[in-house]
C-alpha cells in the first residue's frame, strides 16, 4: 500500500523518525516515534501546507510503501476517536490516543481521519511494530508549493 509525505529532504528518508520522536504531533507526545503520511499525495500536500512558510526550500515528494496486508492496519474512524481529536493548534486527546496506540505496537498502522479534510485518511506509522522494517521510503521527486497558494 503506496502512502505520500512532503518532507524536508534531509529528513525525508530517516527511519526512526528521530524529529518527531523529539517535537511530538497531533497523534503522538515527545519521547514516541511516529511517521505520519497521507493516502494521497493531494492530502499529503495539504497536510504539509498548513504547517510551511513560504519560500521553504528543499522539500521533497516521498512514497512510502506498507506490506499489502490489510491485517497489519487498523481503521478507527471518527466516532471511534475521543472527543477534541480534532482540536486546534494540538488536541491532547488526539495525542493520548495515539500514543497509546504507538507503544502497545499491536499494528503497523493507523489509519485516521484528516483534521483538515475529515473524509481524507492519513496514517500513524509505528516505527515500534515488528513489520516496519518491510515499510520503504522513496524521494520521489523535489516538491515546491505553487507560490499561489500563499496569497490568501
Amino acid at each position: 500500500m503506496r502512502s505520500w509525505r512532503i518532507a524536508i529532504e534531509e529528513a525525508a528518508l530517516d527511519r526512526s523518525c528521530k524529529g518527531a520522536q523529539e517535537s511530538g504531533g497531533h497523534w503522538h507526545r515527545p519521547g514516541v516515534p511516529a511517521l505520519y503520511a497521507a493516502t494521497t499525495a493531494e492530502l499529503g500536500v495539504l497536510e504539509k501546507f498548513v504547517h510551511a512558510d513560504e519560500g521553504e526550500q528543499n522539500l521533497v515528494l516521498v512514497a512510502i510503501d506498507l506490506p499489502d496486508d490489510p491485517s497489519f492496519g487498523l481503521d478507527v474512524p471518527a466516532h471511534k476517536l475521543p472527543p477534541g481529536w480534532n482540536a486546534l493548534p494540538g488536541s491532547q486527546p488526539a495525542a493520548e490516543f495515539g500514543t497509546r496506540f504507538l507503544q502497545s505496537a499491536s499494528h503497523l498502522y493507523m489509519r485516521v481521519p484528516s483534521v483538515i479534510v475529515h473524509e481524507g485518511v492519513n496514517l500513524v506509522i509505528n516505527p515500534l511494530h515488528p513489520a516496519y522494517d518491510r515499510v520503504r521510503l522513496e524521494v520521489v521527486r523535489p516538491f515546491s508549493f505553487d507560490p499561489r497558494m500563499f496569497k490568501r
